[in-house]
């Protein structure tokens, strides 16, 4: 099974394990990773992967806090950011690099706010602080399409609760926590994909 509708939060990941931790994942049909800006030398591990994969995985840093780490972001071949709030100055940034922007939101003021900046994704954070329909409860009085993203609470045994909700999901220390062996992350992959409560029907699938 592949799917593009999981990111892959890999934080506190170092650019020794990033290329073998990514490799797993891809193998397992995870092909979204986000690094977080708070690991070590998170911008080496963002152009390791880049140089491994291509554009085979997507990847791109997470915990985007300033318009430095956007420029950071760039020059190690991110193809996208997300934040864990919304900060116009970072939003702006991103967008002038051309990077997808999933920026996190969380009040109706912040998500039209976001709309009105014109970022890609909402990321709904924390989203477990909320019932799992948000989406379908504040899409209503928007005026145009938009796609939401879960994070914050979201795990291997409700991932598919939320995928029948939202557009796609953050999945942080349910995947991987820093210096676990692949062996586990492999563990976990199929725990998530293939256990539990399982995903939807018409789930599988997407881009290789």
């Amino acid at each position: 099974m592949t799917t593009e509708r999981i990111v892959a939060i890999l934080r506190g990941i170092t650019p020794q394990e990033c290329v073998e931790q990514v490799a797993c994942l891809r193998d397992h049909g995870i092909t979204t990773v986000e690094i977080t800006t708070n690991s070590p030398d998170w911008a080496i591990s963002l152009q390791r992967v880049r140089s491994a994969f291509g554009d085979s995985v997507q990847s791109g840093a997470g915990t985007v806090l300033t318009p430095a780490h956007v420029d950071t972001c760039a020059a190690a071949g991110a193809t996208f950011i997300l934040t864990p709030n919304l900060d116009p100055r970072v939003v702006d940034a991103a967008q002038r690099r051309g990077l997808r922007v999933c920026a996190g939101v969380f009040t109706a003021s912040e998500i039209f706010t976001a709309c009105e900046l014109g970022v890609d994704v909402l990321k709904i954070f924390p989203a477990a602080a909320l019932p799992p329909d948000f989406p379908q409860l504040i899409k209503g009085p928007l005026s145009a399409p938009a796609l939401f993203s879960a994070v914050g609470g979201v795990n291997s045994g409700n991932a598919a609760v939320y995928l029948r909700h939202y557009d796609s999901v953050g999945i942080g220390s349910s995947l991987y926590r820093p210096g676990q062996h692949v062996s586990v992350t492999a563990a976990r992959c199929a725990a998530l994909l293939n256990d539990g409560e399982g995903f939807p029907a018409d789930f599988a699938g997407g881009r290789d």
